[in-house]
């Protein structure tokens, strides 16, 4: 602990004026061999060892919103041909998440089975355990911070204190310092930062969606599992499904 404060203290020298409002691009990296059934590993040569796809994350000292950058928009979401087979992410491709940190509040936007929703809450509070470990990303020194929601899912963050902003991409935030990678179930999801501009943002960049059926995380929850059913959907990282067709 004494290692932890001693560095926050050390940041917080080259933070305590610096600018607070930037653009992070993230890469978000799917291993779609890692998330095939035991029943279904036949089908590795069939499909692409990976799935990746673009985010900006705009963000000020409270708010951000992060979204697909405008060449993904029309790709992120589109069916993978390959072997006669196909298969489609759902609930990805066109979502736009809003966070006000000082109001508690996140907006998730989602399009699901060509319908948008609006997912509205507060935004998770995660049981961050912060070790030792350090490394670089984009010349930014970074901690590692990790949480293991269940027997089946963890995840670990890193995070640079030089950016004092205790936000982060998609979902993830209260950490001291910015997110710049988060890795799900061992390389099973990573969403990680390639590009950093920390530079005055346009303060409409920040508005949050308002298209779609406004629903709490569990009505959302519901109707995504109700449809799994239905199509024969494979459960994803990050609370995405893949559809499987021959």
């Amino acid at each position: 602990m004494k290692y932890v404060l001693v560095l926050l203290l050390f940041s917080g020298i080259f933070t305590a004026n610096a600018q607070t409002t930037g653009m992070i691009i993230f890469e978000e990296k799917t291993d779609l061999h890692k998330m095939l059934p035991p029943e279904r590993e036949d089908m590795k040569d069939m499909i692409p060892h990976y799935n990746t796809s673009k985010f900006e994350f705009i963000f000020s000292e409270t708010e951000s919103i992060y979204k697909p950058k405008k060449e993904e928009e029309l790709t992120d979401n589109e069916a993978m041909q390959g072997g006669g087979m196909r298969m489609r992410f759902g609930g990805r491709g066109n979502r736009v998440v809003y966070k006000n940190l000082d109001l508690d509040t996140v907006i998730d936007s989602r399009e699901f089975m060509q319908k948008q929703f609006l997912v509205v809450g507060v935004p998770q509070q995660r049981k961050w355990k912060i070790g030792k470990n350090q490394k670089e990303i984009l010349g930014y020194n970074c901690m590692e911070a990790s949480f293991q929601e269940d027997s089946t899912h963890q995840y670990v963050a890193w995070f640079t204190p030089l950016i004092a902003i205790s936000n982060g991409p998609a979902d993830f935030q209260y950490l001291p310092g910015m997110i710049l990678q988060i890795d799900m179930n061992d390389g099973e999801r990573t969403i990680t930062a390639t590009e950093i501009s920390m530079e005055p943002i346009d303060p409409l960049a920040l508005e949050a969606p308002k298209k779609g059926k406004e629903v709490t995380a569990e009505e959302f929850e519901a109707i995504q599992q109700e449809k799994l059913k239905e199509m024969g959907g494979q459960p994803g990282p990050g609370g995405h499904m893949m559809f499987i067709r021959g």
